[in-house]
């Protein structure tokens, strides 16, 4: 089979662990020998960052001669770019040159009080400077703006007309109080906004170009990556806030009017307070405006100019793991996520159980499916014990290959990391790098075979997510936990049943085409949709789904069918355009009540599984003190065991499949279209023939996992 088994024997070091070294890479050639002597890939490093940087000339020489000692040991590195984190102030050298480009949320407060008119009426209004001032009528209609009656203080002297109203105000302001550049571990700083171009360009200058200008001729080469670390818009508080607040740019104004043809307060009305006609439109404008402009405005400069370098753009978001975060930090996290090219997350847990989280999403598995996807095919964590140290725990090797075992599984590729490598020893250290580094060749084989694709529900959630004062903002409403949830929940339902899918949003739907009973998109051939819990579609895309249908494409509803057009916000006759597919069991809908799972394989055929597990017994599926398991229409669950599929050129497929619970598995590998197969051992690099059967078409495999352990299948195509 069209593996190169050489190398799993003898793995590269460049797909080992990179240590993550802060401003200490220059003039220490003890710790690069000891890197060197451990086996790990390389690192990642930044300048240190003194007294007198940006303009320590020789604290920049002395950081480039520190990577190319690396780089001399072949031992790629990546380039850390910030003092700490949030990335894109430079250790506030931006926002020291550059104040008008302080990140500045927009400060909502809506007064209790019902306003009875027509009436004279006093307010002084809140915050640094006034956006607006609006009467929201409770009977319904549109809001008036009553900002023209504010004096040259500020205090509104208004005259209201006949009618009941709320008085809603928006206010401009620096953010900083209860936010993420007051609460970091790194230093209380000022932050950028994230949605002004300006400020990205002077981060670049500032940083980027430090580098270029001593290492540009490594880029690509020696110098794999820049590594920005968890950049977001910041408007929302970490403790309980006073007022809600949502983005804001002081350009926003003309650009929203210009591109949506109405003013931008009311859409800040609709998304805050859930007023006004067109609420759904105006709801998801705003949120698309949002994203739009931080993956142009902050990721797509740090793509293009990595591009123009020869350099891969990388890093992590900040709180991957709920949907609804991803609005208020982002907009779009995936419209940010696709301005990577090495897209990647920050994973603060070792422990398995931790890992295996089925109450969040997978984010390991969500901005892998971005590089799946691209055809870039690296992605990346920051991984590390941190949240295990707090609690004063220490956590052993077996856990920390249970986690690499894990991002495996999951897609990711290059794995940097915090871990204090101090408490092992030497030889367990070569040996978990070495481990690694097999792993890592071997998922960069061929591609992975998701047949399955999932819609990152972006306009369902963006209709119902509101800014809340919660901690985090989080909205706890039933329409916002609804989608938020579902999506987590029909990811890991995905997982537990072993099934290889990828993250996808409209555009790709659209874009892609129908092939062979196939939606085909760069390599990805894709045989199933799920929508979980989608609510709101493009016209376009509901179209689009109906031709799939039509061609034998299958698609699974979490919920209710979609009704609500994205273009206008309005009910639409989408069942209409999709019921009739039900019959042929191509459309498939599961109920989204309390305790709901996904139908087995006999009442969900929509949904292909090339790749089927069982245990032998129960014992290894059987879990907590009572010794409870998942059975649904007879097939037993194993959720604890994650797999990846690879289709390979010449046809075969290799199934990575490890063990994150804390016993043994013992159970069978049910193969459709495989002929034979064979075991290889991460751990020694050993290959073994399995003990295989057959179950009518398909080879049935026997499959035994120690806990936390992996291994790979090797399957041949039959002929």
């Amino acid at each position: 089979m069209g593996i190169d088994r050489k190398a799993f024997v003898r793995p590269e070091r460049r797909y080992g662990i990179y240590p993550i070294i802060h401003g200490a890479v220059a003039g220490d050639s003890s710790r690069a020998e000891r890197l060197e002597r451990l086996g790990f890939a390389g690192i990642v490093g930044n300048v240190p960052y003194g007294r007198t940087f940006p303009d320590d000339a020789k604290e920049w020489r002395d950081t480039a001669e520190g990577f190319k000692d690396y780089i001399r040991r072949g031992m790629p590195v990546w380039i850390y770019d910030e003092k700490g984190y949030p990335s894109g102030t430079a250790g506030g050298a931006v926002t020291d040159a550059h104040p008008d480009t302080i990140a500045e949320g927009l400060f909502c407060y809506e007064y209790w009080r019902t306003l009875s008119g027509p009436m004279y009426y006093r307010a002084d209004t809140p915050g640094d400077k006034l956006f607006r001032a609006m009467l929201l009528p409770l009977a319904g209609g549109e809001a008036l703006d009553v900002t023209a009656s504010a004096n040259e203080r500020g205090t509104l002297l208004m005259d209201i007309p006949a009618g009941e109203y709320h008085l809603f105000l928006m206010s401009s302001r620096r953010l900083f109080d209860g936010t993420h550049a007051a609460h970091s571990y790194s230093e209380p700083r000022n932050y950028i906004n994230l949605l002004d171009r300006k400020a990205t360009a002077a981060f670049v200058e500032v940083t980027h170009e430090r580098y270029a200008a001593l290492l540009a001729d490594e880029f690509g080469r020696g110098v794999r990556a820049f590594f920005t670390d968890e950049p977001s818009l910041i408007a929302w508080n970490i403790p309980r806030g006073v007022y809600p607040i949502v983005p804001w740019q002081r350009e926003f104004p003309a650009r929203f009017q210009a591109r949506y043809g109405y003013p931008i307060e009311l859409a800040v009305v609709a998304v805050v307070t859930k007023r006004g006609p067109q609420l759904v439109k105006r709801r998801c404008d705003f949120w698309e405006f949002v994203g739009d402009g931080v993956a142009e405005n902050f990721f797509g400069v740090l793509q293009d100019w990595c591009r123009a370098h020869g350099v891969k753009s990388s890093g992590h978001m900040l709180a991957e793991e709920h949907l609804q975060a991803h609005v208020v930090n982002y907009g779009s996290l995936y419209k940010c996520g696709k301005r990577m090219d090495w897209p990647g997350i920050d994973q603060l847990n070792s422990e398995p159980p931790a890992l295996m989280n089925d109450q969040i999403i997978p984010i390991a598995r969500l901005l892998a499916s971005f590089a799946d996807i691209s055809g870039e095919g690296e992605s990346f964590t920051e991984f590390s014990d941190h949240c295990s140290r707090m609690a004063n725990k220490q956590i052993g090797l077996d856990w920390i290959r249970a986690s690499v075992n894990w991002h495996v599984a999951m897609g990711i590729t290059n794995l940097t990391s915090y871990y204090n490598w101090d408490y092992f020893a030497e030889d367990d250290i070569r040996a978990l790098n070495q481990y690694t580094a097999r792993l890592g060749g071997m998922i960069r084989q061929g591609r992975r075979d998701s047949r399955v694709a999932l819609l990152y529900p972006e306009a369902s959630i963006w209709s119902v997510y509101t800014p809340s004062v919660e901690p985090n903002a989080m909205d706890h409403s039933e329409a916002c936990r609804r989608v938020n949830d579902a999506f987590a929940k029909t990811s890991w339902e995905l997982l537990h049943r072993q099934i290889d899918f990828d993250y996808v949003d409209e555009d790709l739907i659209n874009d892609a085409e129908i092939a062979d009973g196939k939606l085909a998109y760069r390599d990805r051939r894709y045989e199933c949709v799920v929508l979980p819990a989608v609510t709101v579609l493009s016209c376009r895309t509901v179209d689009k789904l109906a031709a799939m249908l039509a061609a034998g494409i299958g698609v699974v509803v979490i919920g209710d069918l979609p009704a609500i057009a994205r273009e206008t916000g309005e009910d639409a006759p989408f069942a209409a355009k999709l019921l009739p597919h039900l019959a042929s069991g191509k459309l498939a809908q599961v109920p989204l009540q309390s305790g709901w799972t996904l139908p087995g394989p006999a009442r969900l055929r929509a949904l292909p599984r090339p790749i089927q597990l069982r245990p032998r017994g129960l014992s290894s599926v059987l879990t907590g003190a009572t010794g409870s398991g998942t059975i649904v229409d007879g097939e037993a669950i194993s959720p604890n065991i994650l797999s990846h599929t690879r289709v390979l050129p010449d046809g075969s497929r290799l199934v990575f499949l490890c063990n994150m619970g804390g016993k043994t598995y013992d159970g069978f590998l049910q193969a459709a279209g495989a002929a034979a197969a064979e075991l290889a051992d991460p751990g020694d690099g050993s290959f073994r023939p399995a003990q295989t059967s057959h179950a009518g078409d398909a080879l049935v495999v026997d499959i035994r996992l120690r806990a936390y352990d992996a291994l790979f299948v090797l399957l041949s195509p039959t002929p």
